[in-house]
């Protein structure tokens, strides 16, 4: 690997950390109580700043040169567009589903929004379903562009995302309880399961 690697890698590795910190209850209790009334555009700031962290990243690791590891074979190469084509596509309708809530914009307009366990749609079928469809995406174009740089912010992204999700469940289980282990038992984690599955 170059420097400029080492330096993507290192990237990726803060921006990771930062995200988690960010969004840490703690954290986020000093910044509303430093904050104030203010306090409600904590999580948009959040989102915001993100944002521009990952865009930042993305166009230094595109501007780097990078080896390619293997030259896909055609079979590999059309399936990975077509995955991919279907990862995307699946990461764009759960953002749009829950854009509101992912980037902050409902907390600019409700104090306290009431929380429920969403149990509908993608999420009858995995519990996950924007990291599934992320997974799939970028997994799927390393296929296509099957780069060092790429495979670098592959592997610790989903690091971190399965790490993350571990917290996220323990989290999710203090705020709904038992109807969140009830549905964590019959809905599997990150791979979905197509069985026909009643909405609850």
């Amino acid at each position: 690997m170059t420097t400029a690697h080492y330096i993507l890698a290192l990237a990726w590795i803060l921006y990771c950390v930062l995200h988690s910190v960010l969004a840490a209850g703690s954290v986020k209790a000093v910044m509303g109580k430093w904050l104030g009334k203010n306090a409600r555009y904590y999580r948009f700031g959040y989102t915001l700043l993100a944002f521009v962290g990952f865009v930042g990243i993305l166009l230094y690791q595109v501007s780097i040169e990078s080896p390619l590891l293997f030259d896909p074979p055609a079979v590999v190469l059309w399936a990975g567009i077509a995955l991919a084509a279907i990862g995307s596509a699946l990461v764009m309708l759960n953002i749009l589903k829950y854009f509101m809530q992912l980037s902050g914009v409902r907390w600019l307009t409700h104090e306290n929004p009431s929380a429920r366990l969403e149990r509908g749609g993608f999420h009858r079928y995995v519990r996950h379903p924007l990291y599934f469809s992320t997974f799939l995406f970028i997994w799927s174009l390393w296929l296509v562009y099957p780069y060092l740089s790429l495979l670098i912010a592959n592997v610790i992204i989903t690091v971190y995302t399965l790490i993350g999700i571990g917290f996220e469940e323990k989290k999710l289980l203090i705020e709904f309880g038992e109807e969140y282990e009830d549905y964590r038992k019959s809905v599997p984690k990150i791979i979905p399961s197509f069985k026909n599955r009643a909405e609850q």
